[in-house]
């Protein structure tokens, strides 16, 4: 939420347990509508996973997190998104 307040549009990648705790975070910080995207098993919760895990993971994400970035109101634009491939 730090990059967030600096004007810099994030998206928080939440694991389906800690779903919670980090909603009341940000509701207390001021950013009750705060875009996240939800993960689940088999990622476990504490996000201790490998680098192919991870690398998987952000394959499997990235397009929620570009939807949301590129959400009504959001700061970025089409064409400032580049690829990472």
């Amino acid at each position: 939420m730090e990059l967030e307040w600096a004007g810099i549009p994030t998206v928080c990648i939440v694991h389906r347990e800690m779903r919670d705790s980090a909603g009341a975070i940000a509701r207390i910080s001021g950013h009750p509508d705060y875009p996240m995207v939800i993960v689940d098993y088999p990622y476990i919760p504490t996000a201790t996973w490998s680098d192919d895990e991870i690398a998987v993971l952000a394959k499997e994400v990235a397009p929620q997190v570009c939807e949301l970035l590129l959400a009504p109101g959001s700061l970025l634009t089409p064409g400032s998104l580049r690829s990472l491939d």
